[in-house]
């Protein structure tokens, strides 16, 4: 195949479905639920090698910095888009568009989900041919997998008459979740898929089909795609954004064009929308138990165990069971009715709505920090900053801070003072005294964080100098 063709991953997604793992500041796209990667880091390593070119991510700007570290590590972007507030796919997508022909990529987007799992990519890349021999021809394209259960969480797309090239359909109809009746007459009849959320098309038949049919949405992206870059990031026009209608690829245009084509595709595929979803796809043990990092159980039969490293979960006597726990909060619930998981977030939201937002590890473009322990008047938090990283120059009113290094080599500044502080060594830094704290070696420097003061807010920073554009 000549023709390369650029990815567009889209990481905008919560997957409140997996809480307390998921939450919104660090959903399931960049959690390592199936491999040491993350989600978001296994999609950009399938799309690498010389079928593709580098990887437009689109991802919110509240997640900037833990999808920045992530792609780093596995792959080199063509850009990494900021939203500046979800506004679901047929937006996102939009934006990539004006964005590839801004910059002269003219030839086929392959869209894809950040939060998906294949196990098997390669049938996908042998369609790919035919794929963009459509997309050369105006299509837009959607990959439909073959189904392999009745499945009621998914989508689905009814095949029409085949089209040429060989191997393609004209889209007869899209389907929303069916009851299991309804999943078993598709999966009976072999003329439907599950609606993959995997689609190929060129930037400028997408962006025709959404004028055609979504103009709101594509006047306000059109504004937007000022593209300014800051840093690692490029951001559009946050204000023209705001006032855009919110909707998905399928609603906005592929429900309602007649130039949309399907290929069926046999993958091993999930969108890990769902503990279900994530104890179908864990190894397990000969009693169909998933044991994730410290699980143990005795007498008990097809349970899901899953808890953050160092804690352990030991199960007696009982089956059936998903106990998922991490730091502040655990869920408990019987297997069979995990689907109501959304109502029961809904009661949580009433009372405890922090738990929704808010998870262990909070990630900074210097590196990141864990909330180890917070009381009236105290926290602590263990700290890591990356090789060659340093944290803004800042000051607190409201708060004093101790540094314990406990590994790697800090060069710390309080007012005039500069020090250079290793393994067992500390500072002590006043209310009101401005302070800055840099790695400059090639390892990461870990420090333990103990703050006291009447507010321990992280809204309690001063800035005065930073190396990331922050205020």
């Amino acid at each position: 195949m000549n023709t390369l063709i650029t990815p567009v991953i889209l990481a905008g997604g919560i997957g409140t479905r997996l809480w307390p793992l998921s939450r919104q500041a660090m959903p399931k796209q960049f959690l390592s639920l199936l491999a040491e990667q993350s989600l978001l880091q296994s999609t950009l390593q399938r799309v690498t090698g010389e079928t593709f070119q580098q990887p437009i991510v689109v991802c919110n700007e509240a997640h900037r910095f833990i999808a920045q570290s992530q792609a780093a590590e596995v792959s080199e972007l063509t850009a990494l888009l900021l939203e500046p507030a979800g506004k679901n796919t047929a937006p996102a997508v939009a934006l990539a568009a004006h964005y590839a022909l801004q910059h002269g990529i003219t030839g086929p987007l392959l869209v894809m989900p950040a939060d998906h799992h294949i196990a098997n990519f390669a049938p996908l890349i042998d369609k790919l041919s035919v794929a963009c021999e459509l997309a050369q021809q105006g299509q837009l394209v959607t990959f439909a997998i073959d189904p392999t259960e009745p499945h009621t969480g998914y989508g689905y797309i009814k095949k029409g008459p085949a089209c040429a090239p060989t191997g393609c359909y004209h889209v007869a109809e899209f389907k929303e979740k069916p009851t299991l009746a309804l999943a078993n007459h598709y999966l009976q009849s072999g003329e439907y898929g599950w609606n993959s959320g995997m689609f190929l098309f060129t930037a400028e038949a997408y962006l025709a089909e959404l004028n055609r049919f979504a103009p709101k949405i594509a006047e306000c992206v059109a504004k937007a795609s000022v593209f300014t870059d800051d840093l690692a990031f490029t951001r559009p026009l946050a204000d023209a954004l705001k006032a855009c209608p919110s909707d998905s690829i399928d609603y906005a245009i592929l429900e309602r064009s007649n130039n949309v084509a399907v290929i069926p595709v046999e993958l091993e595929w999930s969108d890990v929308g769902s503990f279900s979803a994530l104890s179908k796809l864990a190894e397990k043990d000969q009693f169909a138990n998933y044991l994730a990092s410290e699980g143990v159980t005795i007498d008990g039969r097809n349970n899901l165990l899953i808890s953050e490293a160092e804690h352990s979960i030991a199960a007696l006597g009982v089956s059936d069971m998903a106990i998922i726990h991490t730091h502040d909060a655990t869920l408990v619930a019987n297997k069979s009715v995990l689907d109501k998981l959304p109502l029961l977030l809904a009661q949580l939201e009433k009372t405890h709505p922090d738990k929704l937002l808010h998870h262990q590890v909070v990630f900074r473009p210097w590196g990141s920090y864990r909330i180890l322990v917070a009381g009236s008047g105290f926290k602590v938090k263990k700290i890591i900053v990356k090789p060659g990283a340093r944290l803004s120059t800042q000051r607190h009113q409201h708060r004093a801070e101790h540094w314990v290094v406990v590994s790697g080599i800090a060069d710390v500044s309080i007012g005039n003072k500069l020090q250079t502080l290793s393994a067992d060594q500390s500072c002590y830094i006043a209310a009101g005294h401005i302070h800055s704290l840099a790695n400059t070696h090639s390892e990461p420097l870990m420090l333990i964080e103990v703050q006291t003061g009447a507010i321990l807010d992280e809204n309690d920073i001063e800035r005065f100098e930073d190396a990331y554009g922050r205020q």
